[in-house]
């Protein structure tokens, strides 16, 4: 398992040179020299020539002064930041901080008047915008100066905000800013400098550390660690030196307002839980069948302590720390601490200290240190009350110290503790410095010091003996404590040498647990003697809630990890007793006493804080005994030692020796006995009845805790130690209790000392485990609901997965500990009163008091299970011996039980399973042999992990952690399983336990308390319970079955680990099979026949209530008669067949089971049989026999027969309709409805950039074929072009090559051109309810003013009442069905150049002849309305003629054949001649009304939305605003959408036969056939209206010349081309247009309006589309250039590999076009960019093949969104024309389709002497085109770059295969506005740009980094990945919504924010399906709205 993390800014150095730090040699791929450089001597150890002493002794000399100064300067500077300023003090501290003459020149000298700075410091609680604003106010500037100066301050660590002489102005400032809490010093300008300056010097270190000096590339850094390691010669007065002088400030526990937070979000939390138990949970986790919902269940669900901590600012404000400040987070989030509570008053001491002495030459003298640092003081908290008088000393093995803590001899001054050097003192000053230098110290110290191995050691040696001083200055002082320098600890106390030698020397371990010791009880850090045994934890101080805390645990885990440290706590008893006394301090903590009257009126949440110190404690124990792991013989005695004193301590807490001292523990009183006997079973020889002392104790009365960390720690070492044998256990535990015994100190408060015994003392102890099991049993049978919701949560921790193994396991374990180290009947005994029991084992079945009836079965049931678990759960007991890995053992038992029930995926498997199995190397090996993986399927699955069908029978349902739901889930599954194998019914499988045999070891007589007369008495009567209960209670008899399971199971338990014969019950030894049958109850009233066990199974076994047990009840008995078949015989009667019962396995019956299947299938055989007798009766009755098979038709004949229907097969394509999704009613004519539409701009449609060689090599390696399947060769083009070949190292130093894939090259902005598409969902709605809909929609956004909403009213959007999806326009449904058939459009009337030549002039030049006046609209007008006649359903298109409403000329009906040839081909004029006058329009015309509504909302969504249009209306009165205008925008509208779809339909593979159309969705060819009508209606409907005098004709008829004036330039018949050159250069040319968005404006406006054949104008479109392609390579200049010049790059694009081959004959004839067309560009005298005559005397064969590539792969898309085109406006059905053209190409299949020519046959028709008119007309776009582009060049409007839809296949940006990748990319960016890393960083999908998004260097005004990118981007949508989140980012229109990224750990898991740490690699499939194809489909407006919709957000997306 790999691994990643981002470092969290703590820095690190190389671990190349470090031996101890890799278990195996590793050869570092930066520091290990590659081939070909020198191998003499390894890289790091590389001795260079050596450099002369003068030059060494000026470097030593130069280095030490700069440090000198450093400490010098620093050593006057304050540490207490916030004293009390004054005039005064402030200029006293300018005298004592001036440099002495010693080593300064002069020294300083009195100013008369010095100038003053005043300083603002930074800290971890004020955001950047609270400091600005008090900046701002105090300094009376603007608001930027403040938001310069924080931002300053959050970045440097502090600012001076102001220069002045005037003292009294600083403080007037000084005191407003302090106002909110903040930082601020005024010191001399002369001392703030130099500290700047100390900045810069530290800056220099560093960076010289990495230099050279001739070719010794490690002088300097050496140097650099030899100085740092000399003592200081002090050179100022050193007035501030002493650490502490002035007290300091309490930062950790000052800021109120985080507990005020955290209190609201505690609240919030709690709110939610008591919710979530009202409404109750489901699962696996349930409650187990019970119905109360708060401690009815069994689920151990982990509660997360860490959820209580507040996470971000209420006001979400940015704070003055950034992500990048992570060593308080990462130490909150792992020790999930909350913040303090507010601060008592703050207590200043002032002078507690003297400056330094120095001694001559300025160097500290021995005296003069022995008097200051021999005992290093360390700064009192302030607040805290100290005693007058010092306690007691502590103990001895306090006060011991290790043999090196005083040896010195003659050593080096930096070997020596009790010598100060300038480290020392660097490290001590590091509170007083700001964030920049300490952070470039650190690093100081990492690339020098860290990073050499011998100076490493120095450092940790040095950094021991200041460490108390370091804590307490980190836990209470530091304001910025993830700077702080004691995170360097990591590095000295994870090497193993250096930890050995830190607690050799500097007595580091009893160091550190003293500071534990003495800050969890006293809130301030102290050395080993200020330990006061007294002292108990400081709940009211707060010391436990210090979330700073979680460091030293972490640095005692890493001693305990040491081998060393390990040896040395073996060794020597005295930290065994130091760490006991730190583990005491939780014993027995938040106790809980049963509330039995009221609910809990106050829930105290000191428990949270007591459980994450004993969390922590609890794991140190775990980690501690593993230093003392069995290991036998001599080595055995430190374990016994260690059980011995861990035994004392648990003893003496357990009596109540130390309840006083823990006067708030659960211990409060000395431990008192009672008697409990009566057991009528348990009679001795003589026959009387036993009785037991046992503790007395009532959970249900008296206070209990959770806590036992000491019963915990003997439970580990005893762990440990297991393979002593059980006498060896028994004589330590009672040595210990005896040595307890005869401690008089500690038995001088106990009255009950002289007649305890040692067996009492042990009995005790194990009291403590026993109450908190018998204390679960009695919270899931609901009996302390009313102590709230707090108890259930502790319960939850307890019993949690996270932290069960330490404290439920322990408990499990110590148990089985006291069923072999006490008398078995004794621990039963006293097992029986805790759970209470006594009466009811007695027979006495009666509610207890305090309980009720199901309670009482609850607990009972819970005891029977306890016992079961005892005896089951032995893989933690098994000794070494026998088991040398356990954990093996245990991890494949809890990856069997968790996965038993269900597949699950990786995290989930792991949230159920402990952390310790998961941090062993085995785990993923184990996982991956006991499962199955199963990878992800779906787009938003995981991959899950399916448990093998053999290790079923390896589970256990009875395990402790499974609730009850989950022990039946599972015995099912091990029954079904069993099933399966022996082909037995389920309900005779029984589960029978295996048990391993402990054969060696402590445990060996773990089943001992099993073979008590005791244990016979407990199974008798709770087998008789459900016998009796009904008498007794009223219990339902499926609950009485459950409880006898269990009792059943654990009787099958006790049997079967029997191991006695019946020869051995003649002398007397005890066998629970001789109790089961021997022992009769004397009670009276026994029925007959059932005073005996074996009587009572058997009278069970007869009953039909508990028929399921009876299986088990028969296993029982047979075992049993196995066990002592003559005693079994002699008591029992000769058994039935029913009593021969067997293991599941043998169960017999087997030969009836065969027979029954048998004639089962032989029934079956002959039902099948009449069935196909009964078919083929009725094929005859049919006569249906003579009907051809389908192979009688070969390919050919069903080709044909398929192209004969086509011919002949004429059908009618119905507009949807349906249920209107509001009102549920059905649509129909009787009122108007529609569907909805979102108009939006696009970035699909991108060009390509004809100066980037790449895109232009995507296009020319574009498949030939679009519509075959792409996915092997996708990601497609540049975006798969990121993968490279790198060389590196691996771990053997070995060279390897390898593929390395990379952040691809995104698609430059500026080649995206954007165009209004409109998609939409489907969905059906009256209008009248949409605008009822739409009215609710606007009320709501009135009333919720603070939610951000999905939809923006302002622009008409709304949302699907159905699928969320977001909506601008109303689309109306008004049409009859659309014809639908083939050839349909694509045949004309008349050819092609007969219709060019003579027939286009004559109705050109006809429509160009426009009537007079009120005429010119007439002609359009007829159109419309028959339009209307032919298309509209007749309830609208009979009312056509009132939209005629202010006409004073009437309507001009076409009487004549003249005018009738001006109206449209598809509309009738019969029809229109005789229709009757037009009455004037009525407001009874409803339809019509509301069609104009809907209409004049459309043009109001496209006006709103600012789209595009060629008609730029100014302001007038709103009667304009009646008008449908827009006729353009929506032409556009609809090529662009048509173009949208066939984009997103590149690479996906149709069936063969068939187009593009069809995979394309039918809800996109709907949506695009009811836009296009509508968009004909709205020109229809617009232009009738009052009297066609109106803005909708007039944009119909300026469209309409317009495209004649575009597309017919140059022919010779409509537009000679010399005439009218100054009209053709203000119109733009066709070939710099998108020609396809052209051919869609004509079916629109041109071919109805002069009837016009819509293929004759698709060959011209088509025709021009090949002539700009080539015309638009040879106009780029840059192509141009490298036909003159020889360029490998671009050859090596010329010779690319493409598809395409061409005859010699075809390249000729393109040569002739290329030709002729460079040729008509040059006679029009266009600019030299195209140098042609360079072009043509340089153009190759090979360019040739190239650019005719090219032409093919450019027209290909023209030709597919054409086929769509067709289909939907025209009605076009493409024939399936089968696998005849199966290999040919896209291009030839779809020209024959349109029935257009192919391009050599354009090539040749315009090259062609008979194909004038043609050549002309090319000539003439050609000749506009140049003309346009002349006068756009004198007017510097644009240039003459020609663009080309991309016809490759699109793709966003090419990802990394490994995210890791991508964070390394992240990393080498920098911020373009401060040139710093990026501190939150985020990739654009689109264009692959990176930068910061929701960052304060990059925000301007409102917007974040993303949103300013989508600007200049994507514009309306984009697409980002959050580096750091690993979250994709959808915008549109300043709202956003978050996913998950698209990548998958190695398990097929998602981490969103990287929260697992695993390595993750990119899944391609769903980047295209999730991110790419939401893209190309116009997906992402919805999927945010869904999102918010569902949500209720608060928006801010536009800062992100």
């Amino acid at each position: 398992m790999v691994f990643v993390n981002i470092s969290p800014g703590n820095s690190g150095c190389c671990d190349c040179g470090d031996l101890e730090a890799w278990r195996i040699p590793v050869k570092c791929a930066i520091h290990t020299e590659l081939h070909g450089q020198s191998k003499d001597v390894p890289g790091k150890a590389r001795e260079p020539p050596p450099l002369s002493d003068g030059l060494l002794e000026g470097i030593r000399m130069t280095i030490g002064r700069a440090i000198d100064y450093l400490c010098d300067v620093i050593s006057c500077s304050p540490e207490q930041l916030r004293l009390a300023k004054s005039e005064v003090s402030i200029k006293e501290d300018e005298r004592t901080s001036r440099l002495m003459p010693t080593y300064y020149l002069g020294g300083d000298e009195s100013e008369l008047d010095p100038e003053f700075a005043l300083v603002l410091w930074n800290d971890e609680k004020h955001t950047v915008m609270e400091v600005q604003e008090q900046v701002a106010r105090a300094c009376k500037k603007a608001k930027a100066f403040g938001k310069e100066k924080a931002n300053e301050t959050h970045d440097i660590g502090r600012s001076i905000i102001e220069y002045s002489p005037d003292v009294d102005q600083l403080l007037r400032v000084s005191k407003i800013i302090e106002q909110i809490k903040v930082t601020v010093t005024i010191r001399s300008a002369r001392d703030t400098f130099r500290e700047q300056m100390c900045g810069t010097i530290t800056e220099w270190l560093g960076d010289i550390a990495g230099c050279s000096v001739g070719h010794d590339h490690n002088i300097l850094r050496r140097t650099i660690c030899e100085e740092i390691l000399k003592p200081w010669r002090t050179g100022s007065g050193a007035s501030n030196a002493e650490i502490g002088k002035n007290g300091i400030d309490d930062h950790e526990k000052e800021d109120s307002v985080a507990q005020r937070r955290l209190e609201e979000v505690q609240t919030a939390i709690f709110a939610r839980m008591m919710e979530a138990e009202r409404t109750g949970n489901g699962g696996n986790g349930g409650n187990g069948g019970n119905n109360n919902p708060d401690f009815g269940g069994d689920d151990d669900d982990d509660m997360d302590l860490d959820m209580l901590i507040p996470t971000t600012d209420d006001d979400g404000d940015v704070e003055m720390r950034t992500a990048d400040d992570e060593t308080e987070v990462l130490e909150a989030t792992f020790a999930g601490y909350p913040p303090p509570p507010p601060p008592p008053p703050l207590i200043r001491r002032r002078g507690q200290g003297a400056a330094l002495s120095t001694g001559s030459g300025g160097v500290l003298t021995q005296s003069a240190y022995e008097k200051t640092f021999a005992n290093l003081r360390i700064p009192r908290t302030p607040g805290i009350r100290y005693p007058s008088s010092h306690p007691m000393m502590p103990p001895k093995h306090w006060m011991e110290k290790p043999e090196g803590y005083h040896t010195f001899g003659a050593v080096p001054e930096y070997e020596n503790l009790w010598q100060r050097v300038r480290l020392d003192w660097l490290i001590l000053f590091d509170l007083r410095m700001w964030k920049k230098a300490r952070i470039d110290l650190r690093d100081l110290y990492i690339s020098t010091v860290v990073a050499i191995p011998q100076f490493k050691r120095i450092l940790g040696l040095r950094f021991a003996g200041l460490y108390t001083t370091l804590a307490q200055l980190y836990l209470i002082a530091d304001r910025e404590p993830d700077h702080s320098i004691i995170n360097l600890s990591l590095q000295m106390l994870t090497t193993p040498s250096i930890t050995e030698e830190v607690v050799e020397r500097g007595n580091f371990l009893t160091n550190l647990i003293a500071i534990l010791y003495t800050f969890l009880t006293t809130r301030q850090v102290g050395h080993p003697h200020d330990v006061d045994l007294n002292a108990t934890l400081a709940f009211d101080a707060g010391s436990l809630t210090n979330r700073r805390m979680y460091h030293f645990f972490m640095d005692m885990r890493y001693l305990f990890g040491s081998e060393q440290v390990q040896e040395k706590l073996r060794r020597e008893e005295r930290y065994m007793m130091q760490f006991l006394d730190l583990v005491k301090l939780g014993q027995g903590i938040c106790p809980n006493v049963r509330a039995t009257g009221d609910h809990v009126e106050y829930e105290t949440d000191a428990w949270i804080s007591a459980s994450l110190i004993t969390r922590e404690l609890n794991r140190l124990v775990r980690q501690f005994a593993e230093s003392f792991k069995w290991k036998g013989g001599k080595e055995s005695s430190a374990v016994f030692r260690a059980i011995r004193c861990a035994a004392t301590a648990a003893i003496r807490s357990s009596i109540g020796v130390e309840r006083k001292r823990f006067s708030q523990a659960e211990v409060r009183e000395e431990v008192k006995f009672k008697e409990l006997g009566g057991f009528e079973f348990d009679v001795d020889y003589l026959g009387n009845m036993n009785s037991y002392k046992v503790v007395k104790f009532v959970i249900e009365k008296k206070p209990i805790s959770f806590h036992h960390a000491l019963h915990y720690t003997l439970s580990w070492l005893i762990d440990s130690g297991k393979g002593m044998s059980q006498v060896q256990l028994i004589d330590l535990l009672r040595s210990a209790a005896y040595g307890v015994q005869t401690d008089s100190s500690a038995m001088v408060d106990i009255l009950s000392a002289r007649t305890l015994h040692e067996d009492d003392m042990l009995l005790a102890m194990y009291d403590f485990p026993l109450r908190v099991c018998a204390w679960l049993a009695q919270m899931k049978a609901v009996m302390w609901v009313r102590n709230g919701l707090s108890l259930r949560h502790q319960w939850q921790t307890y019993r949690g997965i996270s932290q069960r193994d330490v404290t439920h396991n322990r408990d499990i374990f110590l148990m089985q500990a006291a069923v072999v180290t006490c008398e078995p009947s004794r621990i039963l005994a006293s097992m029986i009163d805790r759970y209470g029991m006594d009466d009811w084992m007695k027979g006495n079945y009666e509610v207890r008091p305090g309980y009720d009836e199901i309670q009482v079965i609850d607990v009972a049931e819970e005891f029977i299970h306890f016992m079961i678990i005892l005896l089951s759960d032995r893989i933690s007991l098994l000794p070494v011996e026998e088991e040398p890995r356990p954990q093996i053992l245990a991890m494949k038992r809890d990856i069997a039980h968790v996965l038993c029930f269900k597949p699950l995926s990786f995290s989930e498997l792991c949230s159920r399973i402990a952390d310790k199995f998961q941090e062993q190397e085995e785990f993923q090996e184990i996982l991956e042999a006991m499962t199955t993986y199963r990878p992800p399927e779906g787009l938003s699955d995981s991959g899950t992990f399916e448990l093998k069908p053999e290790y079923l029978e390896e589970i256990d349902p009875y395990i402790a952690h499974y609730s009850k739901n989950q022990r039946e889930e599972s015995e099912n599954a091990y029954r079904t399983r069993k099933s399966k194998l022996t082909g037995n019914p389920i309900s005779e499988v029984v589960f029978e336990p295996k048990l391993r045999p402990i054969q060696r070891g402590a445990f060996t007589n773990l089943a001992a308390f099993t073979r008590t007369r005791l244990f016979a008495q407990v199974i008798f009567y709770s087998l008789k319970y459900p016998l009796e209960a009904g008498s007794l209670h009223s219990i339902p008899d499926s609950r009485l079955e459950t409880f006898l399971q269990v009792v059943l199971h654990l009787t099958l338990l006790a049997i079967t680990e029997d191991n006695t014969e019946e020869a051995d019950d003649r002398y007397g030894a005890p066998s629970f099979a001789n109790f089961t049958i021997k022992l009769v109850s004397q009670k009276a009233g026994e029925g007959e026949g059932m005073k005996t066990i074996i009587s009572v199974l058997k009278h069970l076994s007869t009953l039909e209530e508990y028929k399921a047990c009876h299986p088990k009840i028969h296993l029982i008995l047979k075992r049993l008669q196995e066990k002592r078949p003559i005693l079994f015989a002699s008591v029992v009667a000769p058994q039935t067949e029913r009593m021969e019962c067997e293991s599941p396995a043998t169960k017999p019956g087997g030969d009836d089971l065969e027979r029954k299947k048998k004639l089962a299938l032989e029934r079956q055989a002959k039902v099948m049989a009449q069935f196909q007798q009964q078919q083929q009766n009725f094929l005859d009755n049919q006569d249906m026999n003579d009907w051809p098979d389908e192979d009688d038709y070969d390919g050919d004949d069903a080709l044909s027969l398929s192209g004969a229907r086509a011919e002949e097969q004429r059908k009618v394509w119905k507009y949807p309709t349906g249920t209107c999704i509001l009102c549920q009613e059905e649509t129909n004519d009787s009122k108007l409805y529609g569907t909805f539409a979102l108009l939006t701009d696009s970035n699909v449609l991108r060009q390509t950039d004809l100066k980037d060689y790449d895109y232009v090599g995507e296009v020319a390696g574009t498949p030939p074929s679009l519509d075959r399947s792409a996915e092997e060769i996708r990601p497609f083009g540049t975006a798969g072009m990121n993968k490279e070949l790198v060389s590196k190292l691996n771990s053997s130093g070995a060279l390897v090559v390898s593929e390395r894939q990379g952040l691809g090259k995104g698609f430059p902005p500026a080649q995206v051109k954007h165009g209004p598409v409109s998609t939409g969902c489907g969905h059906m709605m009256h209008y009248s309810c949409f605008e009822a809909y739409y009215e609710t929609t606007r009320r709501r956004q009135a009333h919720q003013i603070a939610r951000n909403h999905p939809e923006r009213v302002s622009r008409g959007e709304f949302v699907c009442p159905l699928c969320k999806a977001l909506g601008n326009a109303f689309l109306p449904v008004i049409w009859r069905g659309k014809e639908e058939s083939y050839p349909g459009a694509t045949q004309t009337q008349s050819p092609f150049d007969e219709w060019l030549t003579p027939q286009i002039g004559a109705v050109v030049s006809k429509s160009e002849r426009a009537p007079e006046g009120g005429q010119v609209f007439s002609r359009y007008q007829h159109a419309f309305i028959s339009y209307g006649s032919k298309a509209v359903i007749p309830p609208i298109a009979n009312k056509f003629e009132h939209l005629v409403k202010s006409n004073p000329h009437g309507i001009m009906l076409p009487t004549s054949p003249a005018v009738a040839q001006q109206v449209p081909s598809y509309i009738s004029v019969e029809a229109l001649l005789h229709q009757q006058p037009v009455p004037p329009i009525t407001p009874a015309e409803p339809l019509i009304t509301e069609l104009i509504n809907i209409y004049k909302r459309l043009r109001d969504t496209i006006k709103s939305n600012r789209f595009p249009t060629r008609y730029d209306y100014p302001p007038a009165p709103s009667i304009a605003f009646e008008e449908l205008t827009y006729c353009d925008t929506l032409a556009k509208i609809l090529g662009f959408s048509i173009s949208a779809a066939e984009i997103a339909q590149r690479g996906i593979g149709s069936d063969p036969g068939s187009t593009l159309l069809d995979k394309i969705p039918q809800q996109v060819l709907t949506h695009l056939r009811v836009l296009s009508e509508t968009i004909s209606s709205y020109i229809a409907v617009g232009g009738l209206r009052g009297g066609g005098a109106n803005k909708t004709v007039t944009e119909f008829s300026d469209m309409h010349k317009r495209q004649i004036h575009q597309l017919f330039h140059g022919h010779p018949q409509v537009f000679p081309m010399q005439p009218y050159a100054a009209e053709f250069k203000q119109l733009e040319p066709l070939i710099s247009q998108d020609i396809f968005v052209f051919l869609t404006e004509c079916s629109i406006c041109l071919a109805p309006a002069l009837e016009i054949d819509i293929h004759h104008i698709l060959r011209l479109c088509y025709i021009a589309e090949i002539v700009k392609v080539v015309l638009s390579f040879f106009n780029e200049p840059e192509f141009t250039q490298r036909l003159r010049l020889s360029d490998e790059k671009f050859v090596k694009l010329l010779n690319k590999q493409h598809q395409d081959t061409f005859s010699p004959e075809q390249i000729e004839l393109f040569r002739k076009f290329v030709r002729w067309t460079v040729d008509h560009v040059e006679a029009r005298k266009v600019c030299m960019d195209l140098r042609s005559e360079t072009a043509k005397s340089n153009i190759t064969t090979g360019m040739l093949e190239f650019l005719r590539t090219l032409v093919s792969r450019y027209a290909l898309p023209f030709l597919r969104k054409s086929i769509i085109l067709l289909h939907t406006r025209y009605g076009v059905d493409f024939p399936d024309t089968g696998l005849a053209d199966l290999d040919d190409s896209e291009v030839d299949r779809l020209t024959r389709a349109l029935n257009l020519p192919p391009i050599d046959e354009v090539f040749g028709s315009i090259l062609s002497h008979n194909g004038a008119s043609i050549q002309s007309i090319a000539n003439g776009w050609i000749q506009h085109w140049v003309w346009s582009y002349e006068g756009k060049r004198r007017t510097h409007l644009v240039t003459g770059a020609l663009s080309l839809s991309h016809p490759a296949i699109l793709e966003l940006v090419g990802l990394p295969m490994n995210f890791d990748t991508l964070v390394e990319e992240a990393m080498k960016r920098r911020c373009p506005n401060t040139g710093k890393e990026l501190s939150d960083p985020s990739v654009c999908l689109f264009c692959g740009d990176i930068f910061c998004s929701q960052a304060l260097c990059c925000s301007r005004g409102e917007l974040g980094g993303c949103n300013q990118h989508l600007a200049k981007c994507g514009r309306d949508v984009g697409i980002f990945i959050n580096i750091r989140k690993c979250m994709i980012l959808y915008l549109h229109n300043r709202n956003g919504t978050w996913l998950v990224a698209p990548y998958l750990d190695k398990h097929g898991e998602v981490d969103p924010c990287l929260r697992r740490n695993r390595q993750l690699f990119l899944n391609q499939r769903r980047y295209d399906a999730l991110l790419r194809n939401a893209w190309l489909q116009h997906g992402i407006p919805s999927t945010i709205s869904r999102k918010l919709e569902a949500d209720i957000n608060n928006g801010g997306w536009e800062t992100i």
